[in-house]
């Protein structure tokens, strides 16, 4: 019986009454679901660890709850002029195409091209509907500070799991038997240190939180001109965080902060978001600050060193490794893909088994591949065209910015977004949730900003029709 499952039970009990709240409040169980991604992981591995399963669905629930509040509510304002168009078309182009992809004869399951296509698009409307939960500018910058306030003690989370050791009941993942414990994976040279996954049920979802939270913390520091009065905490975020990454073993975070810290600065420079007086304070800040990330587990930093220089891939292989996997599953998937979501983990879940006999021995492992496996060459082309153009408006769109501290924030989130072109985004949740809320953040700021200014025009106009009546009566 289906209800026999613990796992439907904590799901039906959490998931229906936050379900029925969001669809009342669907702005704060927008910022909610933000929060439950940070320790969902935590509930699954400590609290709860016989319903997995349930726990993992219950952010999706009150994410489609909060999307029907959203078009129940009537007093919502119609799109800004313009919003994105082109992107919502190409959009509605690859949904469109994913659901002509359930069907593909070359799936073994519709449930799991239906698993497929929820995996591909569920995310999709937060970038679309954030910026109609945000009220002000205050209200944005202040939402952006608590949560890297809370990323704190997350952060804080990955130095005491390294102190605690591979054999610490902190260092285990969420395993795929829900009734088996799945320790953490070691590294360093002794291999006497854990991958650290902090509240996340994995290391790659930490290591994305850890990512993009520095990026976050980079765009509001420097919104707010890397100033210490008042801004001790987002500072202490950033520092972190940065720690934090060589905990995880993990070189992509570190390695992306390092590549795009310098495009970072020299946008920011070039479109004049940052002063004379802020890059001043910069030379002086981030040396601090990184000598602190460096030192605050001086054993993490020396595994991480370790493990990048011994590994058997070097970073060329890894960042060419897409394209060779792509080339391959061009050259051996049917011209429409296997079907979408047959690759996705849920599949083998769905058809009950432990091998995946559809996909005929082709295993990819990096997300372009995936993509094309499961769509074919229609399918990485809308995909990838997607991301592009995803990338290519939100520089524009930063750059365009009026307010220095929307343009500072805007640039940050830019190169976050066009990050995306070599990461995961549909098969890492944690990305996916991510990805989509940084576009729903900078579509957040052109929309406060257009009011902004519709605003000031109003008032301009009404001021001069006020002298104008003035000057009248004064004659």
């Amino acid at each position: 019986m289906l209800f026999d499952n613990p796992a439907v039970l904590v799901f039906a009990a959490i998931a229906v009454p936050c379900a029925f709240m969001a669809l009342r409040h669907w702005q704060r169980a927008l910022f909610a679901v933000f929060v439950l991604l940070v320790f969902e992981g935590a509930l699954r591995k400590w609290v709860l660890p016989w319903a997995q399963s349930g726990v993992y669905l219950v952010k999706d629930a009150i994410l489609v709850a909060a999307y029907l509040g959203f078009l129940l509510d009537g007093r919502r304002k119609r799109s800004v002029r313009g919003e994105a168009g082109l992107i919502k078309v190409v959009l509605i182009l690859s949904f469109m195409f994913g659901c002509i992809e359930v069907l593909n004869p070359n799936s073994p399951s519709i449930l799991i091209g239906l698993a497929g296509l929820k995996t591909y698009f569920l995310y999709v409307p937060i970038a679309f509907i954030l910026p109609y939960a945000f009220k002000s500018r205050e209200h944005l910058f202040g939402l952006i500070r608590r949560y890297l306030i809370m990323a704190i003690p997350v952060a804080v989370l990955g130095f005491v799991q390294i102190a605690a050791g591979p054999e610490s009941s902190l260092n285990t993942y969420v395993s795929f038997s829900e009734d088996a414990e799945n320790a953490g994976v070691r590294f360093g040279s002794t291999y006497d240190l854990v991958r650290t996954s902090g509240t996340f049920s994995y290391i790659s979802g930490y290591a994305v939180f850890l990512s993009f939270v520095a990026f976050l913390a980079i765009g509001y520091n420097m919104a707010k001109g890397w100033r210490l009065k008042n801004n001790i905490a987002p500072l202490l975020a950033l520092t972190l965080v940065v720690g934090a990454m060589f905990t995880t073993g993990s070189r992509a975070p570190v390695y992306t902060l390092v590549i795009t810290g310098p495009i970072i600065l020299g946008i920011t420079v070039a479109s004049r978001a940052l002063a004379f007086q802020t890059a001043m304070r910069l030379c002086l800040l981030l040396p601090i600050m990184a000598i602190i990330a460096l030192n605050l587990s001086p054993r993490a930093f020396e595994g991480f060193t370790e493990r990048a220089s011994s590994s058997e891939d070097s970073s060329l292989e890894r960042i060419s490794s897409p394209v060779f996997q792509t080339i391959v599953a061009l050259s051996e998937a049917p011209a429409l893909g296997i079907g979408i979501g047959t690759t996705h983990n849920s599949a083998l879940t769905i058809m009950g088994t432990q091998e995946p006999w559809w996909l005929h021995g082709l295993m990819p492992e990096d997300e372009m591949a995936r993509v094309t496996a499961e769509l074919g060459v229609i399918g990485l082309l809308l995909n990838y065209f997607l991301r592009v153009l995803i990338a290519v408006f939100a520089l524009r769109c930063a750059i365009s910015f009026n307010d220095p501290a929307y343009r500072a924030l805007g640039i940050v989130l830019a190169v976050h977004l066009t990050s995306a072109l070599l990461f995961a985004v549909i098969n890492n949740p944690t990305a996916g949730l991510y990805y989509w809320g940084a576009l729903g953040l900078m579509l957040t700021m052109r929309r406060l900003e257009e009011a902004a200014d519709a605003h000031a025009r109003t008032t301009f106009a009404s001021s001069r029709r006020a002298i104008g009546r003035s000057a009248v009566h004064a004659e």
